[in-house]
């Protein structure tokens, strides 16, 4: 099933590390998700089978994998999550993440 969403009517769902995530749209193979961050929190480390790429709309992250030491990264900063790597970030400020997922994330939908 595709599925688009506009980003102002999806439901935030809150995550265990305090964010706000959004499913924007997804097919069986993509899924695009928005997250919204506070300033001074972490997310927690974690890794998926999905592959992930990111792009920093707005705020201060450093972008953590395991392994490699902190990138910072601001408003146009762009990251790549490979699968199954552990990685989180901290933000420095008021933080809008725009998340691609391949495939998707079944269990955002849940």
């Amino acid at each position: 099933m595709i599925q688009t969403i506009e980003a102002h009517n999806a439901p935030p769902i809150k995550t265990p590390d305090g964010a706000e995530r959004r499913v924007l749209a997804y097919g069986v193979g993509l899924m695009l998700v928005q997250f919204n961050f506070a300033a001074h929190v972490a997310s927690w480390a974690h890794s998926h089978p999905h592959e992930q790429v990111g792009y920093v709309v707005s705020g201060e992250i450093d972008y953590i994998v395991e392994g490699q030491p902190p990138v910072r990264l601001r408003a146009g900063g762009s990251y790549y999550a490979p699968s199954n790597v552990t990685h989180h970030i901290v933000t420095y400020a008021p933080t809008i993440l725009i998340d691609a997922f391949a495939p998707a994330r079944e269990d955002f939908l849940t």
